[in-house]
């Protein structure tokens, strides 16, 4: 039985790392090139049918190319695939276990974060008061100047609380966002929304009016702001 690998154009040698050229397929893409050089202009029918020839002849070199890629990189990419699954498979319970405790101390942040925002508000009310009462006293009275004094000593108090209510190190906030209506932030924030044409879908819109016969597919295309048009596809078969 003959050996594949030497049909092959693309050659796995010493331990399976280095990757080699076969020397047949190097001389063969060196005699295809130099023969399809000579294709430098197609006038007529028979011109093109020998160009058409030369592109067989590289598209098949290619096809074999990428047929040899596929099995020298299938048994990598089954040892890939293996480690890959083995190494989830170890790691199951490790980030289940990473992501609850993730997930307490998440939870105990966000505590945290409501405690510190009630205590400030609480402050900005505490400054508002002596703000208040520091007004009143200047007009005098000793009530007022008592309320004074107790309404600077509740803002110091405030702020300590405020000072004192901290988020545990090694945690921070960030900014994450659920889009819950696209067409409405799309109408309120354009450049925040990326529309992306689906090339496929287009393609078999535009095979639909053609079938049709009674339409026009460029005509109907320029309406929805698509320049429609017919190229040469090449067969290389």
């Amino acid at each position: 039985m003959q050996n594949t690998t030497e049909l092959m154009p693309l050659i796995l040698s010493g331990d399976g790392y280095q990757l080699t050229i076969s020397d047949e397929a190097i001389q063969r893409k060196s005699e295809m090139l130099s023969a399809s050089s000579t294709i430098q202009i197609v006038g007529d029918n028979h011109e093109s049918a020998v160009a058409q020839r030369h592109t067989r002849q590289l598209a098949a070199m290619r096809i074999e190319v990428e047929k040899s890629r596929k099995l020298v990189k299938e048994p990598v990419n089954w040892i890939g695939k293996m480690i890959d699954r083995a190494a989830a498979e170890f790691l199951i319970e490790i980030n289940a276990e990473e992501g609850r405790i993730k997930r307490l101390i998440g939870n105990h942040a966000e505590e945290v974060l409501r405690i510190k925002a009630e205590a400030e508000r609480v402050e900005r009310a505490a400054f508002e008061a002596a703000r208040a009462a520091r007004e009143a006293a200047e007009e005098g009275g000793i009530a007022a100047v008592l309320a004074a004094k107790k309404a600077a000593a509740e803002k110091m108090e405030a702020s300590a609380e405020v000072a004192t209510t901290k988020i545990a190190e090694g945690v921070r906030f960030a900014w994450d966002f659920e889009v819950v209506d696209v067409g409405n932030l799309y109408f309120e924030q354009p450049e925040l929304v990326q529309l992306i044409p689906i090339r496929g879908e287009i393609i078999a819109w535009l095979k639909g009016i053609e079938a049709e016969n009674d339409r026009d597919p460029v005509a109907i295309a320029a309406i929805c702001g698509i320049r429609a048009f017919k190229k040469p596809i090449v067969s290389s078969r």
